[in-house]
């Protein structure tokens, strides 16, 4: 048995190693992952805006070049907006120094004068500028504003050959400028291609982020499944040590019955006819060590028989009066305090009383050797629960032991069999109940049982081999 439990506990170690690994694996990967997503899409964004900075750029550097060719012409801009050459043109617009609208892709604009501080700033440090902005209509655009030095030697389109068409033209079509002087074009852009390029760096980022989270949401749920069933290994295979040790337990208790009946039974005889002290304590040695073997024969085949619970009305002041008549007498200066709140529950009584006379008997024990050694016991219900609790004032609970009180044959008494909470353990999994302890504020432990007041389902025919 036990060189097949050691053969499984190589493989536990080796998935317990493999599973961090992979674990760390998945982390990195996922780092390295969002780490390029969130720089994608950051180049995605520079490249947007590059790819609209540039467009403006080549239109204003184009627009600067005809403007110096042909002059100020009012229906220049009104054209090139509606052009499928420039289809992307919002508006584009011309200022002088004084916030003048020159030229501008809505006729009615042109000649308004306002001051503006992006033109001015643009036109006194002779630096391009681009801002995103927000028109009237609720419509986001790119916006250029850009440095023209215009040489223009008369007012109008400079081309000798159409001066009649030029004289036709109505007075207030030309405006009169100076010949020589800086002047700031702005050039507005409908965001599209760069909106096109955002939403696909957006859809990767979601689809990137996405996959991440649906791995990390299933690996999580690997790790759940790898570590429940880790658990329930864990717990088959000490079921099945424990089931091997409860058969090997009970073999030997019926073994061991016969013959240790037939010793005592002999050793009662003869000290009962015996005259002699010497010889009359020989046999009283017997006859205790007899009746010592026969409790642990008794612990033994208690705690490898299945379990099955017999249900009962139960009264809980009775059974606190049944609890302290079965402890007895108290040996030295022990203390024994009892709070029970009156209770009719339906519960297994025998296995209750089994439950609470072995931890009682516990914390009796650990405070004999105490001066004013106290312990306490207290029943209530609560919610749906029943809470009982024993407390005492003893030495405490080493720390190596917190982890294996409840294996069978452990114990810190030097008499002890080490069977007694093994059995309180079981007789607590077939009634659905739990066992928890911590330390007491001023020495001692608190024991404290959580059964429900309505038993289990299938907890009849429970049978639970070892916790």
């Amino acid at each position: 048995m036990n060189s097949y439990f050691n053969r499984k506990q190589p493989k536990s170690t080796f998935s317990k190693v493999y599973l961090v690994s992979a674990f760390i694996i998945l982390l990195l990967f996922s780092v390295v992952a969002l780490i390029s997503a969130v720089g994608t899409y950051r180049i995605s964004i520079e490249g947007s805006e590059n790819l609209l900075e540039n467009r403006a750029l080549d239109i204003a550097v184009s627009l600067g070049f005809t403007l110096e060719r042909i002059g100020l012409r009012n229906e220049l801009f009104p054209e090139l907006v509606t052009t499928d050459r420039w289809d992307d043109l919002a508006f584009l617009a011309l200022y002088d120094r004084d916030g003048t609208v020159l030229l501008h892709s809505n006729p009615l604009l042109v000649g308004r004068s306002r001051m503006d501080p992006d033109v001015e700033r643009v036109i006194s440090q002779k630096q391009p500028e681009t801002r995103f902005s927000v028109l009237a209509t609720g419509e986001e655009v790119f916006v250029l504003d850009f440095p023209l030095h215009l040489h223009l030697e008369q007012a109008g389109n400079g081309n000798e050959n159409n001066i009649d068409h030029e004289q036709s033209r109505a007075p207030e079509e030309i405006e009169p400028v100076d010949s020589t002087g800086t002047y700031c074009l702005r050039v507005s852009l409908h965001p599209y291609p760069a909106r096109r390029i955002l939403r696909r760096a957006n859809f990767q980022l979601a689809l990137i982020g996405f996959s991440l989270i649906t791995l990390w949401i299933l690996t999580s749920f690997f790790l759940w499944a790898w570590r429940r069933n880790y658990r329930l290994e864990a717990r088959l295979r000490k079921q099945e040590r424990m089931a091997a040790l409860g058969e090997m337990a009970a073999v030997l208790a019926h073994e061991i019955r016969n013959p240790l009946s037939s010793i005592k039974g002999f050793a009662q005889f003869y000290l009962e006819g015996a005259t002699d002290p010497d010889v009359k304590a020989d046999f009283s040695v017997i006859v205790e060590e007899s009746r010592r073997l026969e409790s642990l024969t008794a612990d033994l085949l208690a705690y490898a028989r299945p379990i099955k619970l017999n249900m009962k009305e139960l009264d809980t002041e009775r059974f606190c009066q049944d609890i302290k008549r079965s402890i007895g007498p108290l040996k030295g200066k022990v203390k024994f305090h009892m709070s029970c709140e009156r209770l009719e529950l339906r519960l297994d009584r025998e296995k209750l009383m089994q439950v609470v006379l072995n931890l009682v008997q516990n914390a009796i024990d650990a405070v004999s050797e105490i001066k004013e050694g106290e312990v306490w016991f207290s029943v209530k219900c609560s919610g749906e629960f029943l809470m009982l609790t024993v407390e005492d004032n003893g030495p405490g609970l080493p720390l190596d032991m917190r982890n294996r009180i409840f294996e069978p044959f452990v114990t810190t008494k030097t008499k002890g069999t080490g069977l007694g909470l093994a059995i309180v353990y079981r007789l607590l999994q077939a009634m659905g109940g739990e066992i928890s302890f911590r330390d007491r504020e001023g020495g001692g432990i608190i024991v404290r049982i959580k059964l429900p007041l309505t038993p289990p389902k299938g907890a009849m025919d429970q049978e639970v081999y070892g916790p």
